[in-house]
C-alpha cells in the first residue's frame, strides 16, 4: 500500500508559516506539506496523454481561458454568463477566492467548475510537479511571490502539453504595469524551448479582462455591456471608497437620489461585535422580510434559539431598516417598550404583542415618499389594497426593533425601469454620457435603486435588469449596475420575461453540449425502437388497448391508460408513463440540464421546458398511432368484486396509443352522446364501442379508489384555474374560469393511484433514500378565518384530523346559495399547509411522510416526467427496485438488465437535490400565478367586469371579499382616508361621481363583530348591513402602471346596478339551461344568411363574448326601462369589428337565426329614431341596445337588422321590411312605457329632479307624451 502511494507523488514541498492567536497572544509555527505529482489530467479532449474519461473542456474550441484570482472576484458575472465556456480554473486561485467571498457566492462560483454543463475544469496546479516548476521559475524571473503569477506558468504549460492546438489566452490584473516586462521575458523564454512555428506562437496570449471582452466578446452585446457596467461600478466603489478616506463628508452633488452631504443612516456593526451580542442575547439575527403592498413595513422572524425566537419583530421606516433589503439576513436589535409601534400588516392578520396603542406623533417616522411610488387611495397592487398610513391610529403595539447589521446580503437579478423624472431629463441629455439614474425596480418590496450608466438612452422606456452591488451609509438609495435589457415596457413579452426574471426562472437555451447527446430524429433519418429494448420491455401493443386523455392541444403527453380483459374474467388495467429516464442517463450533462430547471413552467400562451422540444414534444410524448417507450404500472383487478386489486405489476413496457383523446371528447363518449364533426373516434362504430366499454371501466374503477380514500379522510378542495384567450398582440380578450368534467376526475384518480402504488414501492425497496411527496396537517392558527365564517353560517367545524375536517365541509352546504359553499371550500384550500418533496433518509419515523390531503400513507411523483424532474428520479427509483426484486417473474414479466443501484442517489446528495426541486416547484408556481394575475388585470383593464364575491371578514374601514370565479381575496373599503363613506353604486353614472365620496355628514360606518353597518348619521337608520358570508357584487376593474403591474380597482356594486342585474341573468342562464342559447327562443321572419366579411374569421371565445354582451345589454335596457344608452359596450363592439349573431349562436346549437351584422365604425340611416345622436359610433350602440324587442304581449322577439350588407363598403343597410317592423315596435314599446311606467319611474327620482320632471311634463303636454317621453328617455 505504502509502496503504490510513493509512487504517485514524486517530490515533497514543505512551507513555514506564523500565524498570531490574538486571544491567547501566542504564536503559532503552521507547516504545509505539499505532494507532486505527474499524473494529474488536463482535462481537454484535445490531448492525447491524459485520460479522456476526465475530458471535461470542449472538444472545439475557439480558445482556452485561464484566470486570476482578481478577474475571478471583480468580474465573478461575466464568468457566470452560459456564453463562457472552456475556463481553466487553477486551485490555487480558487483557494484564495474562496478565503474572499461570501458564503451565498461561494456556492455560485463552485458551480463554475463542479457543473460539467459549463465544459469547464478544475485543475490541481498546486500538486502537479510542472506547473510547480515553472511557478518557481516565474517567480524567480519576476522578483515576486504574489499567487496571481502562477496564471502565466500554467497558461505556457498548458500551451507545450497541447503543442499550440488551441489558442491559450492567461488574465492577469494584479500589478499589471509592473509585470509587463517580467511577463514578456517569461514567455519569450518558454517560448524559446518549443520546436512550433513562429505562426503558432501566437496561440498563447496574456491580456487583461478588458482587452480580452474586446478582443473575444466584442461581438456580444450582453457580455459586453455587463462588463462595461461591472468596470462602471467598481470605479464608482473606488471612488467612494477614496472620499472616504479622504474625508467623511462627500461633496458629490447631483439629483435626486444621490449621496448627501452626511450620513443618513447608522453605521452597521462589525462582524465580530454582532457575533458577541448574539452569543449574549442583546441581538437576534432572522431573514428580514417585507410586504410588497406595505414596503415601509418590515418583519424578522429571529433564527435564534429558545425565547428569542418567538416574537416576531416589527421593522417599520427606512431608518430603523437601516439599509436592509428584502431577503437580508439581518443583525436586529429590539427597541424599548414605549416605542413600539403599530403595523398594519399584523393587524390584519390578527397578531396582537403589547398593549399600547399608537398615535399621531408615532406614526411620523423618516422615509422617501417617493420611493413608495404613485399610490393613490383606493388602488390595489396585484389583489390586495393599498391604504393611507393613518389607519394604523388606536391600533395595538408589536414588538419593535431596529437593524444594526447585514449579517449576509439576498443576491438576486430585479427587473426595474427608469423613473419618470429621470426619462424626462434624459430625452435632453447627451447621448452616451456617464449618468447617475435612478430607477424604479418591479418588486414593491425593494426601494429605488441608482444606477450609473453610459447606456442611459437604451434604457428609455425598457425593462431591464439590474443587480444591487450595496447600499452606502450616506445615500439614500441603494446603487446597482446594468445587466441586460428586456424589452419595452407595457408589451407583454417583456412581462412576461420579467416575471420569469424575478421568480429565477432559466429561460436561457439548453446548451450546445447538452444537444449533442440527444437521438437523432429526421424524416430521412427517424428514430425508432433499438431491437435490443423488446428484449428487455414487456411489449402491450397489441395485447392493450391503449388511449391517452389530455387538455386538447396537448403536446407533452406524459400518460396514457388502457384496459385488458383476460380470459379469466378479469381486468387488467395501465397506467403507462412516458420513459424519460430512457433517453435521460444519469448524470449526463442533459440530466444536469433538467435538474437545473427542475421542472417546466406554463405561462400563458407559452411554456418553459424542462426538456428539448425533441424529447419533451416526439420521443417522449405518447402520441397516437406511435411506438413509444414507458414504464407502466398495471393492476390485476376483479370486476365482480367491486374492481378489487388482486395483483400489480411494475417494468418497463413498449405501448402505442390508438386514440390520442381530449376530456370533453373522452366525456362525450362515456355519456353516450353523438361525437361532432373533428371528434370521431377511428375504427368505425366497433371500436367507438370498445372505447366507451373501456372508459367506463375505467370510470367505475377510479370512482370506488376515490370513495375509498375519502372514506379514509380525502380532502375535496376547489382552486380556481383561468383560461385566456389572446389576440394577434398577446392581449387577453376573454377569460374564463377552467371546466372540470368527470373525465377530468376519473383520468387524476388513476393517476394518483399510480403515485401511491409506486410510492409503496420504492419506499419498500429503499426505505433511506426513497423520494416522496409528504403533506404536513395545517397549522390550527390558519382556520381562524373559516372559523369566524363557519360561525357566523351557524356550522361547526372540526379540524382534529383529514376525515373530521372533509365531513365538517361536506356538512357546509348552502342549497340556497351555492356561492357560500364554494367560499368555504376556497378558504379550507388556502388554510393548508404546502406539499412538498422529502427524503425518507431525513425521517425516519414513515408518519413524517403522510399525505394530508390525499389521506394516502406514502405517494410521490411519477405520472410527469416530461415535466418535472423529480419523476425522472422515482422512475429511477422504480427500475432499481424491479431489478432487486426478488419476487418470480411472470411468463410476459420482463425487467430491463440495465437497472441497478447506480440509479439511486445517496441520501446527503438526494436531500440536496430535493431541496433545489421544492425552490423550483415553488418559483414555477409563484411565476403561474403572477402571470394569470398580470393577464387579468390587463384584461379588465379594457373590460370591467360585474362579480359574485361572499364577504369572509370585516376590516376596520370595510370588508374583505373573495370572489370564486377569479379565486382572489380581495378588500373592498366603505370609507375613504378623509372618513367619508363610500356607498354601493347603483348604475355606472354614479360610480364616477365625486359626491359618492363626500357624504360624510350624512353617513357613517358603523363596525360590529361579524359585520359592518352604513348608519344614516342623522336619524341613525341603518341603510346598508354586510355580514360574514353574505353575497355581495363588486365591480373589477384595473388601471395601468408604469413601473409595476395594472393596479386593481375594486367598487361595491348595488344588486340593482344594471351590471350586477346583467351578469345575474347571465349566470341564471347557464346554471338553468346549460348553453347560453336557450335564454332566449327567436321568432319572427326568417331571413336568408348574408355574406360574412373575408378578413374576419371569428373564433368561439369571439362569438360567445358577443353574446354575452347582447344579454348584458338587454338586462341594462330592462333595468332601465328600455332607456336606450350609449355606454363603454360601444368599445366592446368596435374591438369585434363586423360581428354576425349566427357566428355566435350556430356553436350553440338551439338557436336559429339569420345573420345579424353590426359595424359602429359606419354610418346607417336610422336618424330618424335616434335624432339627439349624430355620431355613427352612438347610432351602432343605441341599435344594439335596442336588440330587445317585446310588445309585452308575444314574449321575447328578436329580429335581425339586416340580411344582405356591402361588404366592401362596410355600411349598415337595413331592408324596408325591417325598418317598418322596427317603427311598430319601437312606437308600441314607447307609448306602453309613457302609460303604464312613468308615473312609478319619476316617484323614484331623486329630488334634485324635480325642476327636470317639471319640464318634462310641460313638454309632454305640448308635443304628445310618447314623443317626449322617448326623448327624456335619451
Amino acid at each position: 500500500m505504502n509502496q503504490e502511494v510513493t509512487r504517485k507523488w514524486l517530490g515533497r514541498q514543505v512551507t513555514r508559516r506564523c500565524k498570531l492567536r490574538k486571544r491567547s497572544k501566542t504564536v503559532v509555527v503552521l507547516i504545509q506539506e505539499v505532494y507532486l505529482r505527474d499524473d494529474i489530467p488536463c482535462g481537454s479532449s484535445l490531448c492525447q496523454l491524459c485520460s479522456q474519461n476526465s475530458a471535461t473542456l470542449p472538444a472545439h474550441p475557439s480558445h482556452y481561458l485561464i484566470l486570476d484570482a482578481e478577474a475571478l472576484i471583480h468580474y465573478l458575472e461575466v464568468w457566470e454568463l452560459p456564453q463562457i465556456t472552456g475556463v481553466i480554473y487553477l486551485s490555487s486561485v480558487v483557494k484564495e477566492v474562496l478565503n474572499r467571498l461570501s458564503q451565498h457566492s461561494y456556492r455560485k462560483f463552485r458551480s463554475l467548475f463542479t457543473d460539467r454543463r459549463r465544459q469547464s475544469t478544475l485543475f490541481d496546479d498546486e500538486h502537479f510537479i510542472y506547473t510547480w516548476s515553472l511557478n518557481r521559475d516565474r517567480n524567480q524571473a519576476a522578483g515576486a511571490t504574489h499567487s496571481g503569477k502562477r496564471v502565466e506558468a500554467v497558461a505556457s504549460w498548458f500551451y507545450e502539453h497541447l503543442e499550440g492546438s488551441v489558442q491559450i489566452v492567461a488574465i492577469q490584473t494584479s500589478d499589471e504595469s509592473d509585470s509587463s516586462a517580467a511577463d514578456e521575458t517569461f514567455l519569450q523564454t518558454h517560448l524559446s524551448r518549443l520546436s512550433f512555428s513562429d505562426s503558432k506562437s501566437r496561440t498563447l496570449e496574456v491580456l487583461n479582462v478588458e482587452n480580452y471582452i474586446k478582443g473575444y466578446w466584442n461581438h456580444d452585446s450582453t457580455v459586453s455591456e455587463l462588463f462595461a457596467s461591472l468596470v462602471q461600478s467598481r470605479a464608482e466603489a473606488t471612488e467612494a471608497q477614496k472620499s472616504q478616506k479622504d474625508s467623511r463628508q462627500s461633496d458629490v452633488s447631483g439629483r435626486r437620489g444621490s449621496k448627501g452631504t452626511s450620513a443618513y443612516f447608522k453605521e452597521h456593526l462589525p462582524v465580530h461585535s454582532i457575533e458577541a451580542d448574539i452569543a449574549t442575547g442583546s441581538l437576534r439575527v432572522g431573514i428580514f422580510h417585507v410586504d410588497k403592498h406595505e414596503p415601509l413595513e418590515g418583519f424578522v422572524h429571529p433564527s435564534n434559539k429558545g425565547e428569542a425566537s418567538k416574537l416576531e419583530i416589527f421593522v417599520p421606516g427606512r431608518l430603523l431598516q437601516n439599509r436592509a433589503l428584502h431577503g437580508d439576513l439581518v443583525a436586529v436589535r429590539m427597541v424599548e417598550s414605549k416605542y413600539w409601534q403599530a403595523s398594519r400588516q399584523n393587524s390584519q392578520r390578527g397578531k396582537k404583542a403589547g398593549t399600547k396603542t399608537t398615535t399621531e406623533e408615532d406614526l411620523k417616522l423618516p422615509y422617501l415618499t417617493d420611493e413608495v411610488d404613485d399610490r393613490p387611495d383606493m388602488i390595489i397592487s396585484g389583489v390586495k389594497q393599498v391604504d393611507d398610513v393613518q389607519e394604523k391610529v388606536g391600533q395595538e403595539v408589536v414588538p419593535t426593533g431596529e437593524v444594526v447589521g447585514i449579517v449576509q446580503r439576498f443576491q438576486r437579478d430585479y427587473v426595474a425601469c427608469l423613473a419618470q423624472e429621470d426619462e424626462d431629463y434624459l430625452s435632453q441629455s447627451i447621448p452616451g454620457r456617464r449618468e447617475y439614474l435612478l430607477c424604479v425596480p418591479m418588486d414593491r418590496c425593494i426601494p429605488m435603486v441608482r444606477l450609473n450608466t453610459r447606456f442611459a438612452d437604451r434604457l428609455l422606456g425598457q425593462r431591464f435588469v439590474i443587480r444591487i452591488d450595496g447600499w452606502d451609509q450616506d445615500s439614500r438609495v441603494p446603487k446597482g449596475h446594468f445587466v441586460r435589457l428586456l424589452g419595452p415596457l407595457g408589451d407583454l413579452n417583456t412581462e412576461t420575461m420579467a416575471l420569469l426574471v424575478e421568480n429565477g426562472i432559466n429561460t436561457s437555451p439548453f446548451s450546445s453540449a447538452s444537444k449533442q447527446e440527444l437521438p437523432e430524429d429526421t424524416e430521412s433519418n427517424p428514430w425508432l425502437i433499438p431491437d435490443k429494448e423488446f428484449a428487455y420491455r414487456r411489449d402491450l401493443r397489441y395485447t392493450h388497448r391503449t388511449c391517452s386523455i389530455d387538455p386538447p392541444g396537448s403536446k407533452d403527453v406524459d400518460d396514457a391508460l388502457s384496459v385488458s380483459r383476460l380470459s379469466s374474467g378479469l381486468l387488467e388495467i395501465g397506467v403507462h408513463i412516458a420513459d424519460v429516464s430512457y433517453f435521460v442517463r444519469q448524470d449526463s450533462l442533459l440530466d444536469l440540464e433538467a435538474r437545473a430547471r427542475g421542472t417546466t413552467v406554463y405561462m400563458v400562451g407559452k411554456s418553459w421546458h424542462m426538456l428539448p422540444s425533441i424529447l419533451s414534444e416526439n420521443l417522449c410524448s405518447l402520441k397516437g398511432g406511435t411506438d413509444r417507450l414507458a414504464v407502466s404500472v398495471v393492476w390485476t383487478v376483479d370486476p365482480e368484486n367491486y374492481f378489487e386489486i388482486v395483483d400489480v405489476w411494475f417494468g418497463r413496457t413498449i405501448i402505442r396509443s390508438k386514440h390520442q383523446m381530449f376530456y370533453a371528447q373522452a366525456q362525450a363518449i362515456v355519456d353516450g352522446q353523438t361525437l361532432p364533426s373533428g371528434w370521431e373516434i377511428s375504427g368505425g362504430p366497433d371500436e367507438l364501442a370498445a372505447v366507451e366499454s373501456d372508459l367506463l371501466v375505467l370510470a367505475s374503477f377510479s370512482q370506488l379508489r376515490r370513495d375509498l380514500r375519502k372514506a379514509h379522510g380525502a380532502l375535496e378542495l376547489v382552486s380556481s384555474e383561468l383560461r385566456f384567450e389572446t389576440a394577434g398582440n398577446k392581449e387577453p380578450i376573454s377569460v374564463d374560469t377552467k371546466e372540470e368534467l368527470p373525465m377530468n376526475w376519473i383520468v387524476a384518480e388513476l393517476m394518483i393511484l399510480a403515485n401511491s402504488y409506486v410510492a409503496k414501492k420504492i419506499y419498500g425497496s429503499f426505505p433511506s433514500t426513497a423520494l416522496l411527496r409528504r403533506h404536513a396537517p395545517p397549522r390550527l392558527d390558519n382556520f381562524t378565518l373559516l372559523l369566524e365564517c363557519c360561525a357566523a353560517r351557524g356550522f361547526t367545524l372540526d379540524t382534529s384530523s383529514n376525515k373530521a375536517l372533509a365531513n365538517s365541509l361536506d356538512r357546509m352546504r348552502d342549497s340556497n346559495d351555492p356561492l357560500v359553499e364554494s367560499a368555504f371550500r376556497a378558504l379550507a384550500t388556502r388554510a393548508m399547509s404546502e406539499a412538498e418533496y422529502c427524503s425518507t433518509g431525513e425521517r425516519s419515523d414513515p408518519t413524517g411522510v403522510y399525505h394530508y390531503g390525499l389521506a394516502l400513507e406514502f405517494y410521490t411523483h411519477f405520472t410527469s416526467p416530461i415535466r418535472r424532474y423529480a419523476d425522472v428520479l422515482v422512475h429511477r427509483m422504480l427500475l432499481a427496485a424491479c431489478g432487486e426484486s426478488s419476487d418470480p417473474v411472470k411468463e410476459n414479466d420482463v425487467v430491463s438488465s440495465k437497472t441497478s443501484l447506480s440509479l439511486i442517489l445517496p441520501s446527503q446528495e438526494l436531500q440536496e437535490v430535493v431541496d433545489h426541486l421544492n425552490e423550483r416547484h415553488r418559483s414555477s408556481k409563484r411565476a403561474q400565478k403572477e402571470c394569470n394575475e398580470l393577464y387579468l388585470l390587463m384584461f379588465l383593464q379594457k373590460h370591467a367586469k360585474a362579480e359574485d364575491a361572499v364577504v369572509i371578514s370585516i376590516l376596520t374601514k370595510g370588508m374583505m371579499v373573495f370572489v370564486p370565479k377569479y379565486d382572489l381575496r380581495v378588500p373592498v373599503y366603505l370609507q375613504d382616508k378623509k372618513g367619508n363613506v363610500i356607498l354601493p353604486a347603483e348604475d355606472d353614472s354614479e360610480l364616477n361621481t365625486e359626491e359618492l365620496f363626500r357624504r360624510a355628514d350624512s353617513r357613517n360606518l358603523v363596525k360590529e363583530p361579524g359585520m359592518v353597518r352604513i348608519n344614516d348619521s342623522k336619524s341613525g337608520k341603518t341603510i346598508r348591513e354586510y355580514r360574514l358570508m353574505d353575497s355581495v357584487w363588486v365591480q373589477l376593474r384595473a388601471d395601468g402602471s408604469r413601473a409595476h403591474a395594472p393596479k386593481l380597482r375594486v367598487r361595491l356594486l348595488s344588486p340593482t346596478h344594471p351590471d350586477a342585474r346583467a351578469s345575474t341573468l347571465l349566470s341564471n342562464s347557464r346554471s338553468q339551461n346549460g348553453f347560453l342559447s336557450q335564454l332566449y327562443t327567436i321568432t319572427g321572419h326568417s331571413v336568408k344568411r348574408g355574406p360574412r366579411r373575408a378578413d374576419k374569421k371569428s373564433t368561439v371565445k369571439d362569438k360567445k363574448q358577443a353574446f354575452e354582451d347582447i344579454v348584458k345589454m338587454v338586462a341594462v335596457e330592462e333595468a332601465l326601462h328600455s332607456k336606450p344608452i350609449v355606454s363603454k359596450e360601444s368599445d366592446s363592439l368596435k374591438r369585434k369589428g363586423v360581428m354576425s349573431i349566427h357566428d355566435v349562436t350556430e356553436d350553440f346549437k338551439r338557436l336559429k337565426v339569420a345573420s345579424i351584422y353590426l359595424d359602429v365604425e359606419s354610418s346607417s340611416p336610422l336618424d330618424m329614431f335616434f335624432p339627439d345622436v349624430s355620431s355613427p359610433q352612438e347610432q351602432g350602440a343605441k341599435v344594439f341596445s335596442n336588440l330587445y324587442l317585446t310588445d309585452g304581449e308575444n314574449g321575447v322577439d328578436w329580429m335581425p337588422l339586416t340580411s344582405s350588407m356591402d361588404v366592401s363598403e362596410g355600411s349598415l343597410q337595413p331592408e324596408s321590411w325591417f325598418m317598418e317592423r322596427l317603427r311598430t315596435i319601437r312606437q308600441r314599446k314607447l307609448d306602453r312605457a309613457a302609460k303604464m311606467r312613468a308615473t312609478n319611474l319619476w316617484s323614484t327620482l331623486p329630488n334634485d329632479t324635480e325642476k327636470l320632471k317639471q319640464r318634462a311634463k310641460k313638454e309632454m303636454h305640448q308635443r304628445g307624451r310618447a314623443h317626449v317621453f322617448s326623448k327624456w328617455l335619451h
